[in-house]
């Protein structure tokens, strides 16, 4: 699994598709979708029908969001904020900070990640609703009752989690990064110059999967089974 994005067998790589779809404007064919084994395949595709996109001009798509950024972080001293500025010095855990920059920014934000309190609420959310349905169909009202109780009970752990920052992004300069890639379609249409297409493929492939940018390649296999099969051979 350490060259596998693991990407859910059935979805997963039709979630990612359609994503890259969707920065890229054209839709990727089925015939296409089925060759696409690893990140490169797809890089292939995408630089099939983006020839001229790593030469597109106008401002640069990171300065931009940085600026925005900036704004959000310390609207009175723009100048307190810098590229090399650590993401916890904005006083906020990561999940309510990623929620008021993308408010603030518009921006679409690198998922942050869970810490063991969502893993809790989710647990007793999910355990409590499934339980409290087997005993209603039963007729256990009383077992229902308790069931829903912890149902609720988890609901406190989901809307305190505050999550951890993504791996690798530790400054404001970092997180920058990481978000131009994720809004290159947006970028351009503000006139701005997107991330190149590696960037952008690799930023996606990172919101779907298990690695982070840094961590793939083009021989990087969308499943797990794929990267099995091969190294079968």
């Amino acid at each position: 699994m350490s060259n596998s994005l693991d990407l859910d067998p059935e979805w997963g790589a039709i979630d990612l598709i359609e994503d890259i779809e969707s920065v890229f404007a054209y839709t990727i064919s089925k015939e296409e979708a089925e060759r696409c084994e690893t990140v490169g395949d797809i890089y292939n595709v995408v630089c099939a029908h983006s020839p001229g996109w790593d030469d597109l001009d106008g401002s640069c798509g990171s300065s931009m969001v940085f600026y925005r950024m900036r704004r959000s972080l310390s609207p009175e001293d723009k100048r307190r904020v810098t590229p090399n500025t650590p993401l916890m010095d904005a006083g906020l855990p990561p999940s309510r900070l990623f929620r008021k920059l993308q408010e603030d920014t518009g921006f679409r934000l690198p998922a942050y990640e869970l810490t063991w309190f969502s893993k809790i609420g989710g647990y007793l959310v999910s355990a409590g609703i499934i339980a409290a349905i087997v005993a209603f169909l039963t007729g256990h009202w009383i077992v229902a009752g308790v069931a829903l109780l912890v149902a609720i009970a988890g609901v406190p752990f989901l809307r305190v989690e505050p999550g951890r920052f993504p791996a690798g992004v530790f400054t404001v300069g970092d997180l920058v990064r990481r978000t131009a890639t994720l809004n290159a379609a947006a970028l351009k249409e503000a006139g701005g110059r997107p991330a190149d297409r590696w960037s952008v493929i690799t930023a996606l492939a990172s919101e779907h999967g298990r690695l982070t940018p840094q961590n793939i390649g083009p021989d990087t296999f969308l499943h797990r089974k794929s990267l099995e099969l091969a190294n079968a051979r």
